[in-house]
């Protein structure tokens, strides 16, 4: 068994890919963003309370979908200051450049699921690891010619829903494993499912979001997006919250929409500030949205965070802070890590920066050569964790932004972990589920 030195465990996202696609679509209009109006500098302001209070630490009991709960907040999940690793099993085929990792695992009643990059899906013993059921999803072939073929899950009392690089969203008996309904959309399925109110929402490779029923996988409605020309692997799954969708696309949109029926209740173009980077002429937005009380928080790769309000969608602030990953609420405060390997702090009701820390960015940093990825932040047990791609991971006052803790991981992980029971449990690049407690 391995205790780690740090007190605390890791969560990843990366920059996964690039996926090309053409579109005779007009370039979208609205609002956009000179890149001469924005210092690049991310500054501490100075008069900001910094004594605030962090949310006490809950036993996540269900963790049901990508980000937690549909509207991905999960505040602090508890977990103890001190862990160890109590069982590791296979998931099936991990992570490589063919065949992207991209379905966090997901857990409810005792039982933890994952989907591979083939699309094996598994479950397991939340407690022991052992397998209680397993199924290779994709039809005969179509492991041969699609590549990451598992995108997502969600589990909604005794249902697993599943979406696939094939194409497909499938049901399953989370008990059992048999087969409900198996639908086929006709592009990549490139987000997690997000289940919410008795529906079934993905987002797939051509930027059209549709609505599924859950009890028969019917269609309900669809929206499509604008196409964008170049855009990252993967696709943000949407956030809902008080009757209210918000979807992000790879052309910079994010849209208000109503879960019944589809209509939508405004749109907002970001994504298009354009810094002296190659990453910021990619308009996608990767990282999930979040819908913390009447507020969204959006952060595109291109190089723009903001802050909306979920029902007008009037921008409350914005930074010039661009990224892939999920931004985590905790409180009153929101933390993001940015495309240049900053991980801030910021007053989530008015955008004003807390603390900020300037992580590592180089592997070799006299050189400035093979730039690293940070992934995350999590919290979790009252501290923050991040990894990068060079396989380690730190943990981070939140309070601060002072580095408190550290350690090589010995597995890459290049999803964010979930936190059951007081239990963490991470999917790693080689393929295995790891759970610590």
């Amino acid at each position: 068994m391995k205790r780690f030195k740090f007190f605390q465990v890791f969560t990843a996202f990366t920059l996964l890919g690039l996926t090309g696609c053409a579109s005779d679509e007009p370039p979208l209009t609205g609002r956009r963003i000179s890149v001469l109006a924005y210092g690049r500098e991310i500054t501490p302001d100075e008069n900001l309370k910094k004594n605030f209070l962090l949310p006490k630490p809950k036993t996540v009991k269900a963790w049901t979908q990508a980000g937690g709960l549909s509207h991905h907040v999960m505040q602090n999940p508890a977990l103890a200051k001190k862990i160890m690793q109590a069982w590791k099993t296979s998931i099936g085929q991990g992570g490589s450049k063919k065949s992207v990792l991209l379905a966090e695992p997901v857990g409810q009643n005792g039982i933890v699921y994952t989907v591979d990059s083939a699309g094996y899906v598994q479950a397991v013993s939340a407690l022991s690891g052992k397998k209680i059921w397993g199924v290779l999803l994709p039809k005969k072939g179509a492991i041969r010619r699609i590549s990451s073929i598992g995108s997502g899950l969600a589990v909604e009392d005794s249902r697993l829903f599943v979406s696939l690089g094939t194409g497909e969203v499938v049901a399953l008996d989370a008990h059992k494993g048999s087969e409900l309904w198996r639908v086929n959309l006709t592009s990549p399925v490139r987000s997690a499912p997000t289940v919410y109110g008795g529906r079934l929402f993905v987002i797939t490779a051509d930027n059209r979001l549709t609505a599924l029923a859950q009890d028969d996988g019917r269609m309900l409605w669809q929206y499509y997006a604008f196409l964008e020309d170049i855009s990252l692997l993967g696709r943000a799954a949407p956030a809902i919250n008080k009757g209210i969708g918000i979807a992000a696309f790879a052309s910079g949109d994010v849209v208000a929409f109503r879960p019944e029926n589809g209509s939508i209740l405004w749109t907002e173009a970001l994504g298009a500030v354009r810094m002296n980077d190659a990453g910021s002429d990619i308009n996608d937005i990767r990282a999930r949205p979040v819908i913390d009380q009447d507020r969204v928080f959006v952060v595109s790769s291109g190089g723009l965070l903001s802050a909306l309000d979920l029902r007008s969608g009037g921008i409350i602030w914005e930074r010039e802070i661009g990224g892939i990953n999920q931004p985590w609420v905790a409180g009153d405060v929101l933390y993001v890590v940015s495309s240049y390997a900053e991980l801030v702090a910021l007053e989530a009701v008015s955008g004003k920066v807390l603390w900020v820390n300037q992580l590592t960015q180089w592997k070799d940093p006299d050189n400035k050569k093979h730039r690293l990825t940070w992934t995350g932040p999590v919290m979790a047990g009252n501290r923050l964790i991040l990894t990068n791609s060079d396989g380690k991971a730190i943990s981070v006052s939140p309070k601060t932004g002072t580095i408190i803790g550290w350690d090589e991981i010995d597995e890459s992980a290049t999803l964010p972990p979930i936190v059951l029971n007081d239990t963490l449990y991470f999917v790693t690049e080689n393929g295995n589920l790891i759970a610590y407690r």
